[in-house]
């Protein structure tokens, strides 16, 4: 076992209390969301000394994060670390180890509609929005960047869309960003609808408010 899951493990155990820092619950909250899908989700803040133990590599730069765990549709949660940083480093808001490829997001509030409904599926790009979708009370998944739905090097779906049967089902898909005006959004989300349409899925690209987007 890596050195970065076994601290990610250990931040899931009994063992660490799993609080939040001000700063980061304050943050969650601005996204839209409540406590209790906070709680459920077992978002936590991360001690400073664990962040580069988590990444494999250190960034002094970075004063404070908080671990956003993915659960699996099994069960549990995925061995995947991914973390969102204060302050944000090369302008990126979210980090994970080199290497760690991308999972899809689950939100646990709508999973049962997700994997057996037949009803309008959201994919939402980033993982709070989704979660904030979810507490709507709709099915949705959350992808991590605007390519976050394959591997590199593909243009099939990851392997997660297996849990969704997505065959027959209307996909509302929500890039982060106004697809019509930024060429890389527009190009991303575009592919992403056709590699669902070849599982059979009708994807509708979904146009968000410039506030919500920004």
């Amino acid at each position: 076992m890596s050195a970065s899951l076994a601290t990610f493990r250990l931040l899931l155990s009994p063992v660490y209390p799993g609080s939040l820092a001000p700063e980061h619950l304050a943050d969650l909250h601005k996204s839209g969301l409540t406590d209790e899908p906070i709680r459920l989700h077992r978002i936590r803040s991360i001690p400073p000394v664990m962040i580069s133990q988590l990444l494999g590599f250190d960034i002094p730069a970075i004063r404070s994060a908080y671990l956003i765990p993915f659960p699996d549709p099994r069960g549990g949660c995925m061995d995947h670390v991914r973390m969102k940083v204060f302050p944000s480093f090369k302008e990126k808001k979210y980090l994970q180890p080199r290497g760690s490829g991308v999972r899809l997001f689950f939100p646990l509030l709508t999973l049962e509609k997700v994997l057996y409904g037949d009803a309008p599926l959201w994919a939402v790009e980033g993982e709070k929005k989704a979660l904030a979708v979810a507490q709507l009370g709709l099915p949705a998944i959350g992808f991590c960047g605007v390519q976050g739905w394959h591997l590199a090097g593909s243009r099939e779906l990851l392997p997660d869309f297996d849990y969704i049967r997505p065959r027959g089902r209307v996909i509302e898909l929500v890039p982060d960003g106004d697809w019509r005006t930024n060429p890389n959004v527009r190009c991303g989300a575009e592919r992403f609808a056709e590699a669902l349409e070849t599982r059979g899925a009708r994807p509708r690209l979904v146009i968000l408010p410039q506030e919500v987007a920004a």
